[in-house]
């Protein structure tokens, strides 16, 4: 059994040009239908006028009036009727008597006989315009009746155009319109592969199913992203949004985008059309960075927007881990130059066979070092916050700081709910505040206290320095986001950070000016409801 051949399916170029000249054709076929139709009745009604008028004069004709009254009128009235006729154009003229007796014929062996169609529409006194067969053949007819001088009616004028010649005419009419109609097509047949050529460039040459193909992986990249992304028109139409970008947004994220602190950052995306956007933005009561990049359809016209919006938490979580690497790291460095400079001493000393005077210098730095680690081991539950504080205590070695503790602090009542993670975040931060504020004001003399007491429902520190002080102007610019005194790209987050890591313990903070310097105090409630145990949070995770 031979295999039935499958005719392949035209692409989209094919499809397209194969309905717009479809189309065309119709239309044009539509138009010469209709423009026959009225043609065809437009010449109907004027032959019928026209044979109305022929009628009427014939009627009117006196000498065909007074033939009536001869002894032979067919005589008298066939040659004046003949000669109307060829003169008006006319197919036939026939006159009949009140009987239907014919006077006149184009075919004179008709004379004398009666006619075949009706008269008794003239004989009542109306004229009448029709088509009918007659002995010559269907024709466009008109009937009038013939008055003599008393007004009396004494016979009909009955005048007809074959409908043979009325086709004839309204033919060529017609082949004039399907010329004109034909010429369209000639010029819609280039028309229909341009529109169609035009449109595959505009879609990239892509198939319907490729185009639908392309959408979903669209979709599916974009469900996919783990930031919320949104693309929104220059109007503020969302024209689409991922799962994350509905849950950040919930309603905003539906027909025009209204949420007021992404509307403000849009405005200027678009004012600045070459310019990359990072801003934070409060949505619903949380802090997010939002990136945003304009679609320039041009150089200098934008055509479009995309937003991406990442909880400020995560970039929180990862300048977290920064500053904890960028802090060991300082710790290292601090203990091997403090190192460095007591091996150089304890070399010197072994050198000059001062062996007393090593075992004493060694004896005093264990002592000394021992005594720290002893004291905060013994104060301070928490190992991660006891490391912190040891390694700034390293640090203030090397930047010749003199760094001490209160020796009545302790912070033992430390619950497991508290993320120690944002408590290192907040004492670090402002232990390395105070560390530079007052090497910077006091040189040699700097020197830094920490007091810290979990009594109460809080574990409260205080963290003093006697560096130059603080104005309420100052105040509110450092704790900004960017705001420093340092001149390096990594610096001016650290305050902000810290308010941050503050909030999510639901702690705070204030500044309480001394005679010399500034004293820091933070508040961190031991029993806050957000607050979670490490095993809950890694179940969580």
């Amino acid at each position: 059994m031979s295999k039935l051949i499958k005719l392949k399916r035209p692409g989209l170029f094919g499809q397209m040009v194969l309905l717009v000249l479809t189309v065309l054709i119709l239309c044009i076929l539509l138009i010469i239908i209709s423009f026959s139709s009225i043609i065809d009745q437009m010449i109907e009604r004027t032959t019928g006028q026209q044979a109305l008028t022929v009628a009427e004069l014939v009627a009117e004709n006196n000498s065909i009036i007074d033939a009536f009254d001869a002894e032979h009128p067919a005589q008298l009235i066939q040659p004046i009727a003949e000669k109307l006729r060829e003169r008006t154009g006319a197919d036939y003229i026939v006159i009949a008597n009140e009987a239907g007796i014919r006077y006149s014929h184009p075919y004179p062996d008709q004379i004398g006989k009666e006619t075949e169609t009706s008269n008794k529409a003239p004989l009542s006194g109306d004229s009448v315009i029709f088509i009918g067969n007659g002995v010559l053949g269907e024709a466009v007819k008109a009937k009038t009746p013939i008055y003599d001088e008393a007004g009396t009616i004494i016979g009909v004028s009955s005048v007809g155009f074959l409908t043979n010649e009325v086709e004839s005419r309204i033919f060529v009419y017609q082949l004039r319109v399907a010329a004109f109609g034909g010429l369209a097509l000639l010029i819609g047949i280039p028309g229909a592969f341009y529109i169609a050529r035009r449109v595959k460039r505009l879609i990239f040459n892509l198939e319907p199913e490729e185009i639908s193909h392309a959408f979903s992986e669209k979709q599916a990249i974009l469900e996919s992203i783990g930031d919320a992304t949104l693309a929104i028109s220059p109007a503020l139409q969302i024209l689409s949004a991922n799962k994350k970008a509905r849950d950040i947004l919930g309603d905003h994220a539906e027909g025009t985008l209204t949420e007021p602190h992404l509307k403000a950052l849009i405005r200027t995306a678009l004012q600045n059309p070459n310019r990359l956007i990072q801003e934070q933005a409060l949505i619903k009561n949380s802090i997010y960075i939002v990136d945003i990049s304009p679609i320039l359809a041009e150089e200098t016209e934008i055509s479009g927007i995309v937003l991406t919006i990442r909880p400020f938490s995560e970039v929180e979580d990862l300048a977290n881990e920064l500053i904890e690497i960028r802090q060991h790291a300082n710790h290292i460095r601090a203990q091997t130059h403090e190192y460095l400079n007591k091996l150089n001493t304890l070399n010197g000393l072994l050198l000059l066979e001062r062996y007393e005077e090593a075992k004493a210098f060694m004896k005093m730095e264990v002592q000394e070092l021992q005594q720290t680690v002893t004291f905060l081991m013994s104060t301070i539950k928490d190992p991660l916050i006891v490391a912190v504080l040891l390694g700034k205590v390293n640090r203030a070695k090397e930047m010749k700081v003199s760094i001490t503790f209160d020796e009545n602090s302790q912070w033992l009542d430390f619950p497991d709910t508290i993320q120690s993670e944002h408590v290192v975040t907040v004492i670090g931060n402002l232990i390395d505040n105070a560390l530079e504020a007052s090497s910077e004001w006091k040189g040699k003399s700097a020197a830094v206290h920490l007091s810290f007491t979990d009594y109460g429902d809080e574990l409260v520190m205080d963290i003093e320095d006697n560096g130059k002080g603080m104005t309420s102007e100052e105040e509110a610019y450092f704790f900004t986001e960017g705001a420093t005194t340092k001149n390096h790209p990594q610096h001016g987050l650290g305050l902000t950070i810290m308010q941050h890591a503050l909030g999510q313990l639901g702690g705070e903070w204030y500044r309480t000016d001394r005679l010399e310097g500034t004293c820091m105090t933070i508040a961190i409630p031991k029993n806050n409801p957000e607050h979670t145990t490490a095993e809950e949070r890694e179940n969580h995770d």
